[in-house]
């Protein structure tokens, strides 16, 4: 029936072309089609003087013409009366001349329309440049949580800096105009994509734990000892690895565009008044009073807000580097020094023992388009399982709204299960196991295969192990005039982190919150033993920078999404992905 819809659609649509109509009814009647006429001919005169000397003679002439004899009373050809030829001004030619005439007729008709249909398609597309949407962005494409590092993005593009200086300067940005969500003293992640190579490289700058913590330190006491949360803040030496490996200026001028945003101020956003008004730190100090509430009270979304102490750090580390974060100079001390003082373990030896991690991405080919996420410690490999297993249901617009959530449902628990555990591989050998299971399509036929299409499952078919809380993030997200795509998230875990702040204005993290540990998971369920807590581990991550690409080929949709808010983050990815990849829906669709 699919077919026959299709091809009636195509008829029809042939049928009211204005081209096909003009090709098809502008053909003259061919000479063979035209009737016999009913009068004879005559020999030519004089009035035929026009044709060559042997066509003056009537008897050669005769010979020649093809012409039908017709009955005649005379047998006699000489005789006038019983001759089938008649005298005649009419040119025999004439009618042929009449067709030529009509055939010229109907090609300028059908030469008028095509030059008509294609000045008005020609008008039509240089009204959309001049007019319309732009459908290629000269600069490139820059997204973040902040229109000032938006703009910031933008600008470092237009100065001829890749998407990986655009990227950079855009988060350290972020870690000053929305510093309840990402900042110096945090990590992240971030995918690099080459289009035209397809090529991906994964940095990985997510905090690691103190090389002297142990679980029952943080059992007992992470409630009243903020500094415990503190792990080693990955994010200077995971953006200069990025740098290095992609930047295109000087690092110290993308540091510089950062610190610019420092010093001149930067309007209060929405988001950043809400969480000093909602979501200030239970143990908040009193420079993070000075820094945040000058005034003894949240600032008013819109109201300048200077930050000259991050200016100057900014101007340190474009100077002097990752070093003068992580080798035991004066901003190394201040962090352990500031973590320590409220019952921190983090020592010096630990920042310099810290590196950032390049990496490939998993990926995973749904419907026709490479799906690219992080590795362990990061849930990529669960984002995938949910997409091979969504990939065999018949997810098309003549299934019910309530039988596709149903599917969703149920698969996101599954997922949810798995990515749950995951953990750091480096510590744990199986969790390398567990990624391979991830990605496999047969893996996801089998738990497809324990999908109810009509009822919900009445125990989950893996165990959870759901962390209690769900951290806050920052993302920044380029498409390049260099065909480069970059993803990256970025985050202090809670709001403002640990709410530990440094002299130079540098906010901690509370990373080592995304540990597991005994009564530290939703519903005091037991805890995962791939992401226990372990001296120099990377905890578990939702943290999602996902590129998405043509399996093959360089047309077609490119994505470039993140996520973060744990479970949630997970969840809403998934969605997202199904809404364009699956139901061509608009992609602000899909994000509303």
């Amino acid at each position: 029936m699919a077919a026959e819809n299709e091809a009636s659609q195509e008829s029809a649509l042939g049928a009211y072309s204005p081209v096909d109509y003009m090709s098809i009814t502008s053909f003259p009647r061919l000479p063979e089609d035209e009737p016999a006429p009913a009068a004879p001919l005559r020999g030519r005169k004089d009035e035929d003087a026009f044709l060559g000397d042997p066509d003056t003679d009537p008897d050669s002439f005769l010979k020649s013409a093809r012409l039908q004899r017709l009955p005649s009373s005379s047998s006699e050809m000489g005789s006038q009366d019983g001759s089938p030829l008649r005298e005649t001004r009419k040119d025999p030619f004439s009618a042929a001349a009449a067709e030529c005439s009509c055939r010229q007729d109907g090609l300028t008709v059908i030469v008028t329309a095509c030059l008509t249909f294609a000045t008005g398609v020609t008008v039509a597309l240089v009204m959309q440049i001049y007019f319309g949407d732009p459908q290629i962005f000269q600069q490139g494409a820059v997204v973040t949580d902040a229109a000032r590092c938006t703009s910031l993005g933008i600008e470092v593009l237009s100065k001829q800096g890749s998407s990986v200086d655009a990227a950079v300067a855009a988060a350290l940005c972020l870690g000053i105009v929305a510093p309840h969500s990402s900042g110096l003293g945090g990590g992240g992640v971030m995918l690099v994509h080459d289009i035209r190579r397809n090529e991906s490289h994964l940095i990985d700058f997510r905090e690691s734990a103190p090389g002297a913590l142990r679980e029952e330190t943080l059992q007992r006491s992470w409630e009243t000892k903020p500094g415990l949360l503190v792990g080693v803040p990955g994010m200077v030496k995971g953006l200069h690895e990025a740098h290095q490996l992609y930047g295109r200026l000087p690092w110290s001028q993308v540091l510089a565009f950062a610190a610019a945003v420092a010093q001149d101020g930067f309007n209060v956003t929405h988001d950043l008044a809400r969480a000093l008004a909602e979501q200030l730190p239970p143990n908040m100090s009193e420079r993070f009073r000075e820094t945040f509430l000058p005034s003894g009270r949240p600032p008013l979304p819109g109201s300048l807000l200077h930050r000259p102490d991050l200016a100057e750090v900014l101007d340190v580390l474009g100077t002097s580097g990752p070093a003068a974060f992580y080798a035991g100079g004066n901003l190394t001390l201040e962090m352990v020094a500031e973590a320590q003082h409220a019952g921190g373990v983090i020592t010096e030896e630990d920042f310099s023992n810290y590196s950032a991690l390049v990496e490939k991405p998993v990926c995973g080919v749904y419907r026709g388009h490479l799906v690219l996420s992080p590795p362990p410690p990061h849930t990529g490999p669960a984002l995938i399982s949910a997409l091979n297993i969504l990939e065999g249901f018949n997810l098309t617009s003549l299934v019910s709204r309530e039988q596709a959530l149903h599917w969703v449902a149920e698969t996101l628990k599954i997922a949810l299960a798995l990515a749950s555990r995951l953990g750091d591989p480096v510590y744990d050998s199986t969790i390398t196991e567990s990624m391979d299971d991830m990605l496999s399509k047969v893996e996801a036929a089998y738990l497809r295969g324990h999908i109810n299409d009509s009822q919900a499952a009445p125990a989950p078919l893996l165990p959870v192990y759901e962390l209690d809380g769900a951290p806050t993030a920052a993302q920044v997200l380029i498409m390049g005039p260099d065909d480069f795509i970059v993803a990256m998230v970025s985050s202090l875990n809670q709001p403002f982190g640990s709410g530990l702040i440094t002299p130079s204005g540098i906010l901690l993290n509370s990373q080592m919150l995304d540990f597991s540990w005994p009564n530290r998971t939703a519903n005091h369920s037991a805890p995962s033993l791939e992401n226990s807590v372990q001296p120099g581990k990377r905890p578990l991550s939702f943290l999602l920078p996902t590129v998405v690409r043509p399996a093959e080929g360089l047309c077609g949709t490119y994505l470039a999404l993140g996520a973060n808010g744990a479970a949630r983050g997970l969840s809403g990815l998934t969605q997202v992905l199904l809404n364009v990849l699956t139901l061509n829906r608009n992609l602000s669709d899909s994000l509303a």
